[in-house]
């Protein structure tokens, strides 16, 4: 008799659960489908990103050679070193190879530094 009734209980429960789990399925279905569009681009994303590339640029004068990426960065370092709470957020070189000087703004903030 008891095994009558948990027989019983649990077709109800089958019965109960089953809509849900169908619904469940379909609503996973159907994100899945959204997501692949998103997916896709991350994707596509990924291989653009690759694709770029950044120059090197250098400044040839009597002689010498400049790198102009290195100087970028020691123009960033020696305003960060005067300035530690400040975020850049523009930067501009003026290069000047007869005076041996780099001039730097950053910021609208001016500065220099030897080449």
């Amino acid at each position: 008799m008891a095994a009558k009734k948990v027989k019983e209980v649990v077709e109800s429960a089958l019965e109960k659960t089953e809509p849900v789990v169908r619904k469940a399925r379909t609503v996973a279905e159907s994100a899945a489908k959204k997501a692949e569009p998103v997916i896709e681009a991350a994707k596509n994303a990924g291989k653009q990103v690759s694709a770029v590339f950044i120059p090197e640029v250098y400044v040839q004068h009597a002689n010498r050679q400049y790198d102009c990426g290195a100087l970028v960065e020691r123009c960033k370092d020696d305003f960060k070193s005067k300035h530690p709470a400040t975020i850049i957020r523009s930067c501009r070189l003026y290069i000047k190879p007869e005076d041996n000087m780099v001039y730097y703004v950053i910021n609208d903030i001016e500065d220099k530094l030897a080449l």
